[in-house]
C-alpha cells in the first residue's frame, strides 16, 4: 500500500469521525471542522488527487455542511493575499516569457568565481537576489534549475554529481530559506501576513517584514545554508575542475532587448515601492497588481493580456481553502478552546518576553511535520495571536514568532518548491532531506533565538 493510499484512507476516516462527532467532551461543530481540516491536510500532503481539486472540494464542503456560508467560504478570493499571489505569478511569467531570466543568468555567469568558495558565495547571492525580483517560490526554482545546469556545464563536468548537487542545492536553499526573510518570498509568508491582517485589521507591510525578518532569517540563514553546503558537499569538490573549466567571462557580452529592459525596470520599481510601503502606505497587493497592469499596458507593456491564461489559476483555490478552513475553525470556537488548553498546559506569563516568543515558535514547529507549512500558517495564526495577546504579547511580534516556525522546512514534502526541485533538478530525496533537515534544525536552535534577540534590541518586544 502506497503513501497515497494510506493518506486517502486516513483522510476519509478523519472526515467520517469529524461528522460523526463521537467525543462527548468536545463540541460537535469543532469536531466536524477538525475532521475536515485534518482530511484536507492529509490530502494536500499525500496528493492522491491534485491539490487544487482537493481545495475546491473543501471550499464547497464547508457551505454544504453548514460550517460556513457560501459567501464566507469563498470570501478569501476578495482578500489581498490571493491577489498578491496572482500578481506574483504574473510578474514571474513576465520574466520567463521575455527571456529575461536567461539573460540575467548569462550575465551572472560572466562574473562567477573560479574557486569553490567564490562559486558558492555567488550562487547564494543569486538565489537570495532572485527572491527580491521573483515573488513566486516555485517559479523561482523552475527558473534557477536550468541556470544551475548551465553553470555546471560551463565551470565543470556536467556528469560530476557532486558539482551538480553543490550548484543546485546552493540556488535552491538560498532562494527559499533566504527568501523567507522577504514577505513576497514564499507563500507561507503571504498566508501568515493575510491571517494577521484578518485577525487584527492591520496591514503587515513588506518593509516591516524586511526589517524584522530579513537581517537574521534572510541574511544570516543564507550564510548558514552556505556553511552547511560547504561542509556537506562543496569542500569535497576537486578544485581543478573549477580552475580548468572554460572562463565564463570569455562568452559574448550579454545585452537586453527592449522588452527585457522594460520588465527589469518594472521589477526594480517594484522592489523600490515594496521596500517603502510603510512610507507611502500602499499595500504590496496594490503595488504588485499595478506593476502587472503596467506590463500589459497597450503600446508599452511587453506582455499581452492573453498571457494571463498561462497563470495557474487553480492554485488560488489552495490559498483560498487555507483561509476558509482557518475561518471555519475560528467560527466553530476552536481558537478559543485552543487558547484555553494552551494556557492550561503552558504558563507563558512565568517566562520573560523573549522566551515567550521562542515558546510560541516551538509550539508551532511540530505541526510543520503534519502539513504543508502554508497550511500551518493559515490554520494556526489566528489562535496563536489570540494566545499571545492573552499572555501580554504584541500581536505583530506574536505573528512573526509563528511565521518563524513556518519558515522551517525539515523535509521536502512540507513545501512545494522542494518537491519541484526533486523532479526537475534530479536531486536525491535522501541527500536533499538530510541537508534541509540540518539547516532547519540549526535554524531552530540558533537563528530563531538570534532573531528574537534582534527584536529585543530594536524594541519590537
Amino acid at each position: 500500500m502506497t503513501a497515497r493510499h494510506i493518506g486517502t484512507a486516513l483522510a476519509l476516516l478523519s472526515l467520517g469521525l469529524g461528522f460523526w462527532a463521537p467525543f462527548e467532551g468536545l463540541d460537535a461543530g469543532i469536531q466536524r471542522v477538525l475532521g475536515l481540516a485534518v482530511c484536507a491536510i492529509l490530502l494536500w500532503t499525500t496528493e492522491p488527487i491534485p491539490i487544487e481539486l482537493t481545495s475546491l472540494a473543501i471550499l464547497l464542503i464547508l457551505p454544504a455542511s453548514g460550517l460556513l456560508s457560501f459567501a464566507d467560504s469563498f470570501a478569501p478570493f476578495a482578500g489581498k493575499t490571493v491577489w498578491l499571489v496572482f500578481a506574483g505569478m504574473g510578474l514571474s511569467l513576465a520574466i520567463s516569457e521575455t527571456g529575461l531570466g536567461d539573460r540575467l543568468a548569462q550575465a551572472a555567469m560572466r562574473i562567477m568565481g573560479r574557486s569553490r568558495a567564490s562559486l558558492l558565495v555567488t550562487l547564494h547571492l543569486i538565489g537570495l537576489g532572485a527572491a527580491f525580483l521573483i515573488p513566486a517560490g516555485v517559479v523561482r526554482v523552475l527558473l534557477l534549475i536550468p541556470f544551475g545546469q548551465a553553470v555546471v556545464e560551463r565551470v565543470g563536468d556536467r556528469d560530476d554529481g557532486r558539482l551538480h548537487l553543490t550548484v543546485q542545492l546552493s540556488l535552491l536553499c538560498s532562494t527559499y530559506y533566504g527568501g523567507s526573510g522577504i514577505l513576497t518570498g514564499t507563500v507561507p509568508n503571504l498566508v501568515a501576513a493575510g491571517q494577521y491582517e484578518a485577525v487584527t485589521s492591520s496591514t503587515l507591510f513588506w518593509s516591516e517584514w524586511l526589517v524584522w525578518m530579513f537581517p537574521v532569517i534572510g541574511c544570516l540563514r543564507t550564510l548558514l545554508c552556505l556553511g552547511v553546503i560547504w561542509v556537506m558537499f562543496a569542500r569535497h569538490l576537486d578544485p581543478r575542475i573549477l580552475a580548468d573549466g572554460p572562463r565564463a567571462s570569455t562568452g559574448p557580452k550579454v545585452s537586453l532587448d527592449s522588452s527585457q529592459r522594460r520588465v527589469l525596470l518594472v521589477l526594480i520599481a517594484g522592489v523600490a515601492l515594496w521596500s517603502t510601503d510603510v512610507v507611502h502606505g500602499v499595500a504590496p497587493t496594490y503595488i504588485s497588481l499595478g506593476l502587472l497592469c503596467l506590463l500589459m499596458a497597450p503600446g508599452w507593456g511587453p506582455l499581452g493580456v492573453a498571457v494571463l491564461r498561462q497563470i495557474n489559476f487553480p492554485f488560488l483555490f489552495y490559498i483560498a481553502a487555507l483561509f476558509a478552513v482557518g475561518t471555519a475553525l475560528q467560527y466553530s470556537g476552536f481558537n478559543v478552546l485552543f487558547v484555553e488548553r494552551l494556557a492550561t498546559a503552558v504558563d507563558l506569563e512565568s517566562y520573560n518576553l523573549p522566551l515567550r516568543h521562542l515558546l510560541i515558535t516551538l509550539m508551532v514547529v511540530p505541526l510543520d511535520f503534519l502539513m504543508d507549512i502554508a497550511a500551518v500558517a493559515g490554520v494556526m495564526m489566528p489562535g496563536m495571536i489570540e494566545f499571545g495577546v492573552a499572555n501580554g504579547m504584541a500581536p505583530l511580534a506574536t505573528a512573526l514568532s509563528v511565521a518563524m516556525a513556518t519558515t522551517l522546512v525539515f523535509l521536502p514534502y512540507q513545501s512545494a518548491p522542494f518537491m519541484v526541485a526533486i523532479s526537475q533538478a534530479r536531486l536525491s530525496m535522501g541527500r536533499l532531506s538530510l541537508l534541509i533537515f540540518v539547516i532547519s534544525l540549526l535554524s531552530l536552535m540558533f537563528i530563531c533565538p538570534l532573531n528574537i534577540l534582534y527584536w529585543l534590541a530594536l524594541g519590537l518586544i
